[in-house]
Order: C-alpha cells, then sequence, then structure tokens
C-alpha cells in the first residue's frame, strides 16, 4: 500500500510514500513549515502489500511504479529523500530560474542564470559575440509593503507627479510676466518700498565702490607724488652739477634759491608720510636761504633786487609752515611761535624750530633792499599772517624788516592791511593811537620815508586830534604825501573813481605818482587802469629826456604783477 496524506501543520500533501516509512519521524518538506511530524500508518483501501507486489509501489494515476528498498537504512534514506525536493522539482526549480535571451544583433537565442539578471553578457553566437544585457526577470505576486508601496526606492523618497500643463505647481518660485498679467497681479497695487529701506540697499552698494574708489584714488596719488618728488630731486641735483656752469657765480645761487624754494612748496601740498613733508620743506627752505646768502656775498649790489624778489618770495613760502595746535602735535606743522616750557621761556641750549625765528632769517636777506619792495613784502606777509590767525606775528614784521626811522611807516602800513581784512579789528586802533602819540609835534621830516599811510590810519578811523602829515587835495596839482595818504583814504571808503582820479592828477614826483598808481592796484577790484596810467605816466616823462626823473623799479615790478602785458618792463 501507498501512504498518502496531509502535514497536520501546513497541510502539505505527501503521496505514494513506501509502507515502511509508516511512524517515522521527518521534517516537513515545504520551506514556510519544517515541521518535525510522524509519517502516519497506510491506508487499509491502498491495496496489496509491498511484498505481494515484490517491491513496486503503484502510484496514482497510473504513474511508473518505483522500485522499494528493503535495507532498512535504505527504507529511512528513501523516506528523508522522499520528504525533500525531487530532481524533478530542482530541474524545474533551475528550469524556472533561468532567463530567456534573444540576441539583438543575430536573433539567436539561449537561456542566463538568474544570478546575472541586470548584467552584460555575450551572444554564444561564436558568428555575433555581441554584447547584450540580461533582463531582469518579474517577480512573482509578493506581499505590496505599505511603506515602500511596491517600489524599490527608498522610505523618503520624493516622488515625480505628472503635472496638468493648466495647474501652477505650489513650489514655483518665479512667475512668468504672461501667468501674472493673466492672474491679474499687474492690476493690484504694489505696496512701495520706503524710502529708509531704498536709502538702505543703496548704501550697501555704495560703500564698497566708494572704498575701493578712494583705495585706487590713494594709491594712483601717492605714487604720483612720489614721482613727482623725485622728478624735483632729480632736477635740483642737475642744475647743482651743470646748470651753474652758464650762470655768473652771483646769479647760480639764485636760481639754486628758486628750485629749492619751489620743491619746499610742493613738499608742504604733497601727501608724504607723517613727519616726512615737514621735514623735507624746512630743509628746502633753509637750502634757499644758503643760497640767497651766497648770492649777496658774491656781487651784493648787482644782485640785491633779484635777491629781494626772491626772498620774498621765500619769506611768504615759510608761512606755509605754520600749523595749529593738532597738527603741531602731529608734527605736520611748526608752532608759530616760540613755545614755553612749565610757563617759562625756552633756555639757550633749548632749540625748538618755529614760524617767527625762521621767518626773523629769511627776512634778514633783505639788507640793502629798497623801502618800497620791503614793502610790498610786508603788505603780503600781513595778508597771508591775518588769514591765519597770526594778528601778533604780523606786528613783529617791522622790526624785523625796518630800520627804526622807517617803522613808523611800516607799522601804519601793516595796521592798514589788518584794517582792510577785519573792520572791527582792535590792533589798528591801537596802531594809530601809538603813532599819534609818537608824531604829534614833530615833522614828518623827522622819518624816512614820511609816514603818509599813519595819515591815512587816522583818516579812516577818524582818529581824533591826530596830527596832519598830509594836508587834504586841493587845487589841479597835488603833492606826493597828499596823493599817496588819500588814494587810500578813498579806496578804504568804497570811492574807487575819485581814488584814480586823484592818481592821475598832475604834480609831485614821477615816483610818488607811481606809487599811487601801485597801491590802487593792490587794492581797487580792477587793477587794470591803474597799470595803463603808469605806463602812460612812465612813457610820458622819461621817454627820449636826458635828465629823465628816476622810475623806483620795485614799485613798477609791482605793477608789472597787475598787469596782463609787458608793456610795464618794456618801457
Amino acid at each position: 500500500m501507498a501512504i498518502t496524506f496531509n502535514c497536520p501543520e501546513c497541510q502539505h500533501l505527501y503521496r505514494a510514500l513506501p509502507d515502511k516509512l509508516a511512524g517515522k519521524r521527518a521534517t516537513c518538506k515545504n520551506p514556510d513549515c519544517r515541521k518535525v511530524i510522524t509519517i502516519p500508518q497506510p491506508s487499509p483501501t491502498a491495496g496489496l502489500s509491498i511484498a505481494e507486489l515484490g517491491g513496486i509501489v503503484p502510484e496514482e494515476n497510473g504513474k511508473d511504479q518505483t522500485p522499494l528498498p528493503t535495507n532498512p537504512a535504505d527504507v529511512e534514506a528513501a523516506a528523508l529523500a522522499a520528504l525533500s525536493d525531487s530532481a524533478q522539482e530542482k530541474e524545474e526549480t533551475a528550469a524556472e530560474g533561468a532567463i530567456p535571451m534573444t540576441c539583438p544583433h543575430c536573433d539567436h537565442k539561449w537561456t542566463e542564470p538568474a544570478a546575472k539578471a541586470g548584467k552584460n553578457t555575450l551572444c554564444p553566437n561564436p558568428e555575433c559575440r555581441q554584447r547584450a544585457k540580461v533582463p531582469e526577470p518579474k517577480k512573482g505576486a509578493a506581499p505590496t509593503d505599505w511603506r515602500t508601496g511596491g517600489t524599490n526606492k527608498p522610505t523618503l523618497a520624493k516622488e515625480n507627479f505628472e503635472q496638468p500643463d493648466d495647474v501652477m505647481s505650489a513650489q514655483a518660485k518665479v512667475v512668468s510676466k504672461e501667468a501674472w498679467t493673466e492672474g491679474g497681479g499687474a492690476e493690484q497695487d504694489l505696496e512701495p518700498i520706503p524710502l529708509k529701506r531704498r536709502l538702505f540697499v543703496g548704501t550697501l552698494f555704495a560703500i564698497p565702490v566708494l572704498l575701493i574708489a578712494a583705495g585706487a584714488w590713494f594709491l594712483w596719488n601717492w605714487r604720483v607724488d612720489r614721482g613727482e618728488t623725485s622728478a624735483i630731486q632729480t632736477a635740483i641735483d642737475e642744475f647743482a652739477q651743470s646748470g651753474k656752469d652758464e650762470l655768473s657765480p652771483a646769479e647760480a645761487p639764485i636760481c639754486s634759491a628758486i628750485l629749492e624754494i619751489g620743491a619746499g612748496e610742493y613738499a608742504l601740498r604733497s601727501r608724504l608720510e607723517e613727519g616726512q613733508a615737514l621735514e623735507q620743506a624746512f630743509n628746502h627752505f633753509a637750502k634757499a636761504q644758503t643760497e640767497l646768502r651766497k648770492a649777496g656775498q658774491a656781487d651784493p649790489k648787482q644782485t640785491a633786487g633779484e635777491r629781494a624778489a626772491v626772498a620774498g618770495q621765500l619769506a611768504v613760502a615759510t608761512l606755509g609752515l605754520g600749523g595749529t595746535d593738532e597738527q603741531v602735535k602731529d608734527r605736520t606743522r611748526l608752532r608759530w611761535v616760540p613755545e614755553t616750557v612749565s610757563g617759562r621761556p625756552l633756555r639757550v641750549n633749548e632749540k625748538t624750530h618755529n614760524v617767527y625765528d625762521e621767518l626773523r632769517k629769511t627776512l634778514q636777506l633783505f639788507q640793502g633792499a629798497d623801502f618800497d619792495l620791503r614793502a610790498g613784502v610786508a603788505r603780503r606777509l600781513t595778508r597771508e599772517l591775518v588769514k591765519a590767525g597770526q594778528v601778533e606775528v604780523a606786528m613783529g614784521v617791522p622790526e624785523m624788516l625796518f630800520a627804526p626811522p622807517e617803522q613808523a611807516e611800516a607799522k601804519a602800513i601793516i595796521a592798514l592791511e589788518i584794517y582792510r581784512l577785519d573792520r572791527g579789528a582792535e590792533k589798528p586802533r591801537q596802531v594809530a593811537d601809538e603813532l599819534k602819540g609818537k608824531l604829534s609835534g614833530r615833522t614828518a621830516g623827522n622819518f624816512k620815508p614820511t609816514p603818509v599811510s599813519a595819515q591815512t590810519l587816522w583818516l579812516v578811523l577818524e582818529t581824533p586830534k591826530a596830527p596832519t602829515i598830509a594836508p587834504p587835495p586841493s587845487g589841479p596839482q597835488v603833492a606826493d604825501p597828499t596823493r599817496l595818504a588819500y588814494v587810500g583814504f578813498y579806496l578804504l571808503k568804497g570811492e574807487a573813481d575819485k581814488a584814480l582820479e586823484l592818481a592821475r592828477r598832475p604834480g609831485g614826483s614821477l615816483g610818488g605818482q607811481l606809487r599811487a598808481l601801485a597801491l590802487y592796484a593792490d587794492w581797487a577790484p580792477d587793477p587794470g587802469p591803474a597799470a595803463d596810467l603808469a605806463v602812460s605816466a612812465i612813457t610820458t616823462q622819461t621817454k627820449g629826456k636826458k635828465d629823465a626823473p628816476p622810475v623806483p623799479s620795485a614799485v613798477v615790478f609791482r605793477l608789472a604783477q597787475f598787469s596782463d602785458s609787458t608793456s610795464l618792463i618794456n618801457e
């Protein structure tokens, strides 16, 4: 008889088992069960016994009979083999695992094992041998994992869902102009951006641009300054080596002094490092002083005028060394006057540089120059010092530049310049009172030159009980003191036409008339008429005359500075 039964655990069907296996224990071959079970006794309806059948067990459905082993050990082995996968099932499983292949190049057909799924292989056709990819077999119906949804993607993978063309994505960041217009966005009123926010955004963009521009500008100017400074020093060195050969021993130092003055002025305006500009300017000015002294020693008389003119320019340039207390602290400028230490004056050996002492050294170069030239320098120095707020330094110029008999006129000249720049200044009134006490009861002849500027000062300040040095103009003729005193008075009152008429009125000397015209050119808004009248007066009184009156060169030089032609110099 054959034993046919179902596994009591998983109901797996076992058919045509030998009767001798009855009562044996074996493991269920169902991979999902694998429980140890006991083979039941054969069914009584199975027919003949095994012995009667000669060791052949008939199978159901007319299948071939299989000889059964008689040895107990073989019977045990047969039971275990019956519960395991049969060879036919293994072949069927292997056949089911094979992947059919068709070469896309030669249509050759063959199979590949399932392990090669998704990999490349070569066609076995010797005439082809092309590469082909083994397709992945479709998996059987397996339980769907609710986490993956039947896909091989990660659990949190983002799905690419196809969206209709007429639907706007919620993830859209930029809207096209057409969509914005069609959606009615163009019809909406946009909220204006506040001015504060605009300024803030503009500042964020402007600050880096300005910083870059400022850095480039500074770098460019620094390179220019270094280049120009080097060029100036090269010019000075070349002149010292070969330029002096074409000049006389008295003229060469004057030209060298001019170069040094220009170099010093440029150093003060340059953007060199802290203290370097001041040091260079001071050294250049000191060298200019030395060169002018050399010129005076070589030929004192021949070059007196030239030396005085260059010295005047040096004196004005020296004022550029002075500065504020902050600049003095930063070592970019010098003090104007000698400093004190702990409330006491400096000792003899405590030497410090200051503008007052440097100016005194420079003005000593004017020895031998005529009064008119020194008066012009005094006027110019006073203007610059008043602008710098150094009135007291300006009041020290007469002592530096003029002899004692000349100081009355010199003080009046400087007081008038202070009054022109500051009508409410107290210093001109103090000078007026001082000169009134000094000149009262004395004739003008006791002073050289006549202090006619003191008369002008008393007139504009209406000083009471002031002496009369120059009487008011009367008649067609006018004397030199009256002309000079009242031309300045009319100009300070704003009556330029009246001053010009008085300056051109006949009488007096050619030098007196030219001095009045020079004063007019210096103080009037338009100096042109004075220069033209000066050319006419010089031509009329000197041209073709053997006994022509002397012409003051310093006054003509001053008038030429206000003229736009060379007529005065030529005359």
